[in-house]
């Protein structure tokens, strides 16, 4: 036998051979451990679903409104003022530390205070709880709360080591409590109703009702983290598309609780809201005034320069042309000076690189361009009514432009008086009935589904890292060898291994057995066999122990000898040999006293009480099986009983472990190797097999033993009495 025949891979046998039915099959026949699985997992998800503490939601809408401006003017003041401010940035708003901080603070939610309930199951029983005052004790286990308790922490201050450190208040009688470190250490002694300081800690316990001995535990968040976790049950979103419509969301376990918190933040983001509006046209409003007496003066300078001009030079009646002229250059006067004023209030919020400054920086330098060429055409009028034309110019863009601030500012007083954001809230937060979380029909499902695929994959798993040879198909393509018989599994046989009385042999009792039948066939393969080699001796061997060779040899032996043949059956297995349960007789004497101790043959061989079958047991412990099997002796004492018998059957020891294996293979004429299903890895049977080719005792073939035929995966073999009986040619 060539080995490179034999190298090749379990996966490349395989990949030809896989199908959809295959794995139909490899389901049907592990639906146990499915079932298994999925029970577990569902079960799981029950218990989850049961005792997991329900968490509530609460929503609240707030509509964002355009500016619109109210009295003739407002609207050109909404661009003084900054325009509109979108969204996203009022949901950023909302979401900030000056809106949350705020709602923290009033709602007292950097303070946290749970009743202590019996694991897994004493939030559930506390939830089911509807009676008057706490609950009972369960088991006597007082210092759990059961449910009916009630506890409002007011203020809690603890030095800044101990933030996040669970505290424990243990109640006591009429509102007495002990509140203890988490080290255990006492830190005050205080009662309900009245403010308590010790220990660096300071504590008002407005109300509280429990049993004597029930424990609370009190935590003081850090205002960072307090912030983050409000934020993480915090959502905020547009509905619909630039609707202007925000919905706050909000999830908790404490109803109440969310629904007041949510109502906090919303009320804070409205006033902070209407805050930022009066502030803006407060700002606005104080530039304005800052700038009215400096315009007013420059009015009165422009007055004066033009009456004196008047009086010196006399009344100058002006042309058309030049009036157009003073009217144009007014107008561009009055822009540039509007633009310097509007480029002084942003200054106060943007940069010279904003795009917002940038623009109006180009817009002041197109207004110059116009300016200069006005004013180019000024200068080839008449002196005197160039002269005239400025002065005129000046107390009219003085006058216009103190007019317009003059008028700005009373508009400001007015938005400063009746502001009321552009913020409204449509829906407050309500009091949710039903939980949100856990969705229990949705995690059943979800167990049950998940459960199946979990079981599934397991099997999935657990066969690619089978390591065992399953198919007896895979010996004969790795090995170039028949599978002489394909054994199925036996229940009768192990029900028989584990009794302790008499013959127990599957032959003798239920010889219409399947395996039996297996072994028949094997019987037939042999006597062809025998024929071939033109020895009667026969070996029965296994890489490894526990692979059913004395099964195998045993119940072989009684078939042969029920069909008319004379059969020894050998326990050649010294050192673990226990062949002689199966028959119902003792060890000693055996084959090891007849070697070492030179007992005669014919007295160890006896008699089992099955016609023409005889047995010679291992015999004692020896401590050198090996040298023993090697002897001279045993040669001598095998070609004595092969004159004897029509057939010598030998369970010989395990191949990979004992030495003297491959010496009893050599003297033998035919050699089977036994291979369990699912036990023996492929690279066990190669090394059995180089073993016996090196030994110069090929072995002839294969037994494949306790193969699980009530498998679909190998249903087709249980329809046939052998497997393989032709050796390939």
């Amino acid at each position: 036998m060539d080995k490179n025949t034999r190298n090749i891979s379990t996966a490349e046998f395989g990949d030809d051979e896989i199908s959809l039915n295959d794995l139909f099959a490899l389901l049907l026949d592990e639906w146990k451990p499915i079932l298994l699985i999925t029970v577990a997992v569902f079960l799981a998800a029950l218990v989850y679903a049961v005792t997991a503490v329900p968490v509530y939601r609460t929503n609240a809408l707030v509509q964002v409104e355009e500016r619109r401006g109210g009295i003739g003017g407002l609207q050109e003041l909404s661009t003084l003022l900054g325009g509109e401010t979108p969204t996203e940035a009022e949901i950023e708003i909302i979401k900030s530390r000056s809106v949350l901080m705020k709602a923290i603070e009033q709602e007292r939610l950097d303070i946290e205070v749970r009743p202590m309930r019996f694991p897994l199951i004493g939030g559930m029983l506390a939830r089911r709880y509807a009676g008057d005052g706490p609950a009972q004790a369960w088991l006597g286990m007082d210092s759990y709360a059961w449910g009916g308790e009630r506890i409002q922490v007011d203020r809690l201050s603890v030095p800044r080591h101990l933030r996040e450190a669970k505290l424990t208040l243990t109640a006591g009688r009429d509102g007495a409590y002990l509140l203890h470190g988490p080290d255990g250490d006492l830190l005050l002694e205080g009662r309900a109703g009245e403010p308590e300081e010790g220990g660096g800690v300071s504590l008002f316990v407005a109300e509280l009702v429990a049993r004597e001995g029930t424990r609370f535990e009190l935590v003081q968040r850090d205002p960072v983290l307090a912030l983050e976790e409000l934020r993480s049950r915090l959502a905020v979103a547009e509905r619909g598309k630039q609707t202007g419509i925000l919905e706050l969301a909000l999830e908790g376990e404490d109803r109440e609780r969310i629904v007041a918190t949510l109502d906090a933040i919303t009320n804070i983001y409205v006033r902070q809201n209407v805050e930022r509006r009066s502030q803006e046209a407060a700002q606005t409003l104080a530039f304005l005034n800052q700038q009215l007496p400096e315009l007013r003066a420059s009015v009165e300078v422009a007055e004066q320069v033009l009456n004196r001009f008047r009086v010196s030079k006399g009344s100058i009646d002006l042309s058309l042309e030049t009036q157009g002229l003073l009217e144009q250059l007014a107008d561009v006067e009055r822009q540039i000076s509007e633009l310097e004023l509007e480029r002084a209030a942003r200054m106060q919020r943007f940069t010279a690189e904003h795009p917002a400054m940038i623009a109006l920086e180009d817009q002041r330098r197109e207004l110059e361009a116009v300016r200069a060429r006005l004013e180019r055409q000024i200068r080839e009028l008449p002196e005197a009514e160039q002269d005239a034309l400025r002065l005129m110019r000046d107390v009219r863009v003085a006058n216009e432009l103190y007019t317009l601030l003059l008028n700005r500012a009373q508009e400001l007083k007015v938005v400063q008086a009746g502001t009321v954001g552009n913020v409204r809230i449509i829906d407050s937060a309500y009091l949710p009935r039903l939980p949100v979380k856990p969705r229990k029909a949705l995690i059943l499902a979800l167990g049950l589904v998940l459960g199946a695929m979990l079981g599934v994959f397991t099997v999935f798993l657990r066969q690619v890292l089978s390591t065992g040879i399953h198919d007896p198909k895979l010996l004969e393509h790795l090995f170039q060898l028949p599978v002489y018989a394909i054994i199925p599994r036996s229940e009768t046989e192990r029900r028989l291994t584990r009794s302790d009385n008499g013959v127990r042999l599957l032959a003798v009792h239920d010889p219409q057995e399947g395996a039996v039948e297996s072994l028949r066939s094997l019987r037939t393969s042999l006597e062809f066999l025998i024929r071939e080699s033109g020895k009667n001796i026969v070996t029965i061997g296994g890489p490894a122990p526990g692979v059913g060779k004395s099964f195998v040899c045993s119940n072989l032996g009684v078939l042969v000898a029920q069909a008319g043949k004379r059969v020894l059956v050998v326990d050649a297995d010294m050192r673990r040999g226990h062949l002689h349960r199966k028959f119902g007789t003792s060890r000693s004497p055996g084959l090891s006293e007849v070697i070492g101790d030179g007992l005669d043959g014919a007295k160890a061989v006896r008699p089992t009480g099955i016609e023409n079958l005889h047995f010679l047991p291992g015999g004692s412990i020896p401590p050198n099986p090996a040298e023993l099997i090697v002897s001279r002796r045993f040669e001598s004492l095998l070609a004595e009983f092969s004159a004897q018998f029509d057939l010598v059957l030998i369970d010989a020891p395990p191949l990979l472990a004992a030495s003297e294996a491959v010496m009893l293979a050599h003297l033998a004429g035919i050699n089977l190797v036994v291979v369990r299903s699912g036990q023996q890895h492929r690279r066990e049977v190669e090394l059995t097999v180089d073993r016996l080719v090196l030994g110069d005792a090929a072995p002839n073939g294969f037994v494949f033993n306790d193969l699980s035929i009530g498998r679909r995966r190998y249903a087709y073999y249980g329809g046939y009495g052998y497997y393989g009986e032709n050796r390939p040619t």
